[in-house]
């Protein structure tokens, strides 16, 4: 490979890496370099799920607890929304006022619960639903930024 193909391709990488972490980055000032999320103020973490859901049933049982046992737990603000049933999950009545706005967010995820949307500062960070969501994005995104 030549070195201009090189130095592109490498700049492609750099470029792409860039914005693959820029959600973890905040900007300060111009040239005074960034900050973690971790001071830029508490996450808010908001769960939906049913109680007619198996995959919410065993999450509530089994990683609430540990979640909420946790030193993470207690940097957070932690909101739920649970309906009585799969099917109703995103109606009006099963969630609170100021929470409506964030039901396209689970519909565009699909609209199954259990669901997890992650926020700081009233900005999304994250949303993931299912049942391996929580272990594979949620919980290490919490843990990193709490």
């Amino acid at each position: 490979m030549n070195i201009k193909r090189r130095a592109a391709v490498t700049g492609l990488f750099g470029w792409m890496a860039l914005l693959a972490f820029s959600p973890l980055l905040d900007w300060k000032k111009p040239g005074s370099g960034f900050t973690t999320g971790k001071k830029l103020g508490k996450l808010t973490v908001i769960y939906v799920g049913a109680e007619d859901c198996a995959p919410c049933i065993r999450w509530r049982r089994e990683r609430k607890p540990e979640f909420q046992a946790s030193l993470a737990f207690e940097r957070v603000e932690y909101r739920e929304v649970i309906a009585p049933k799969l099917s109703t999950a995103l109606e009006d009545q099963f969630w609170p006022e100021a929470l409506r706005p964030l039901r396209p967010i689970v519909q565009k995820g699909g609209g199954g619960v259990p669901y997890w949307i992650v926020m700081r500062q009233g900005r999304v960070v994250a949303a993931a639903g299912g049942e391996s969501a929580w272990k594979s994005q949620i919980w290490p995104l919490i843990v990193m930024e709490a």
